[in-house]
């Protein structure tokens, strides 16, 4: 528990002057300086690349990127339906699994299983690896909470041996987490790395890495807050862009604005055609002046497709159909839901469930994550009933030429509805009997 408690209680810290502490500065009509902090729950800066090979870009990413965030977020809320179950390895719960189920509910004091889920699935995705702080009474139980580390804070630092080595410390020298300038170091049994990724482990003495399929996303997302930048410019700094001149061709024309004259107009202007109280590089006047338009045609630039661009990268590379994000028909949405829990999120939870497994079950008992609730994943009677008309259809030819029993098409039939071929129920238990006496 002395770990937990440090982990979580952040150090004191000096005053910082509030100008060397602020995301941005903006200045109001009255002249006020506003200055603005923690917008985004954390220091944050905008900015046009991104490298997604870097843990602290891709945490940024996820904040600058709309699409970016979309695509993850949807993958983790799919993964928050599966319901947690602790098993023995026959399928049956026992009450003796009670611990583990309640730290299965509530992992920690702020989070359920749904959410705690979901986030480590958001890691895996994203990271490539979700490492689990579990605080522990005493070395080997049961933990009393689990807590997800933001992979940017997490760091394994290798010893620089790899290919004779088989044992954990002949390959990891230490682990900590980096927090609130702390350097929090971990034992073995106070971590758990889930990951879904390459390993990377380098030559020398340095963190070792995970590598994920968001490493290849650092031109798609640099390019769409590059255009939403550009958009951002367009709109708030809107209207034509150019040049203001004198128009005037007599001696007296020549004569230049004062900066009286041009703070009244630009005063005028923005009392009277203003929309947020800002300059705008056009102004409104009875001099006789002309204007030589500079400007740029947002629809060539075709910052909207950018969007869609995006996220369709986003989403191939995540292994998931662009679909659910767009409005595609119900059965287009259906399938591409049905494939997303068979191809990402059901292989996802085994690798979950394995190592949760490993690190708080005993020995026999097994944690398994059910989707059998999701309705894409239902079998559709409509559907059910049509094949097994045809599968009946095809069973009673093969019975009319002799080809097969009747107690060989019970079987068949038992493949598609639930009835046990060897002990039939009802009316055709009496019909089978009547027809044996008549025998």
């Amino acid at each position: 528990m002395g770990m937990f408690t440090q982990f979580w209680k952040p150090k004191e810290r000096k005053a910082i002057p509030m100008r060397e502490n602020v995301n941005c500065v903006e200045k109001d009509a009255a002249g006020n300086y506003w200055y603005l902090s923690g917008l985004f729950g954390k220091r944050f800066r905008w900015k046009a690349d991104y490298d997604m090979t870097n843990n602290s870009d891709k945490a940024e990413a996820l904040l600058a990127c709309t699409p970016f965030f979309t695509v993850v977020d949807k993958i983790g809320t799919m993964m928050s339906r599966g319901v947690p179950y602790v098993v023995d390895k026959n399928g049956n719960e026992k009450r003796s699994y009670a611990d583990i189920r309640n730290i299965l509910d509530a992992p920690n004091p702020l989070q359920t299983f749904s959410s705690f889920v979901k986030q480590i699935e958001i890691c895996l995705k994203v990271f490539g690896y979700c490492p689990i702080v579990l605080v522990r009474a005493v070395k080997g139980s049961v933990p009393k909470a689990m807590w997800i580390v933001p992979p940017e804070l997490f760091h394994i630092v290798g010893t620089g041996k790899v290919f004779r080595q088989f044992e954990l410390s002949g390959v990891v020298s230490e682990v900590y987490i980096d927090w609130s300038g702390k350097r929090l170091n971990l034992e073995d049994y106070e971590y758990i790395i889930i990951y879904d990724s390459g390993i990377r482990i380098n030559d020398n003495v340095s963190d070792i890495e995970f590598e994920s399929v968001s490493d290849s996303l650092s031109q798609p997302i640099s390019n769409w807050v590059a255009s939403m930048s550009a958009s951002h410019t367009l709109l708030v700094n809107g209207g034509p862009k150019g040049v203001l001149y004198n128009d005037y061709t007599d001696q007296m024309g020549n004569i230049a604005l004062t900066s009286e004259d041009e703070k009244e107009i630009k005063d005028r202007f923005k009392r009277d055609y203003g929309l947020v109280n800002k300059e705008y590089p056009i102004l409104v006047t009875r001099r006789k002046l002309g204007w030589l338009p500079l400007d740029f045609n947002a629809d060539q630039l075709k910052l909207h497709e950018e969007d869609k661009r995006c996220t369709d990268k986003i989403s191939n590379a995540m292994g998931i159909n662009a679909n659910l994000f767009t409005d595609a028909k119900y059965d287009n949405l259906e399938s591409a839901g049905k494939k997303a829990y068979q191809d990402v999120i059901i292989p996802d939870s085994i690798k979950i469930a394995g190592c949760l497994t490993k690190a708080i079950c005993p020995e026999g008992a097994f944690i398994k994550i059910d989707f059998t609730d999701v309705e894409c994943l239902q079998n559709n009677k409509e559907t059910g009933a049509n094949t097994l008309v045809k599968v009946a259809d095809a069973l009673q030819r093969l019975l009319d030429k002799s080809l097969i029993t009747h107690d060989e098409a019970r079987i068949e039939v038992a493949k598609y509805i639930d009835i046990d071929p060897e002990n039939p129920k009802g009316e055709y238990e009496n019909n089978n009997n009547d027809e044996n006496n008549r025998q």
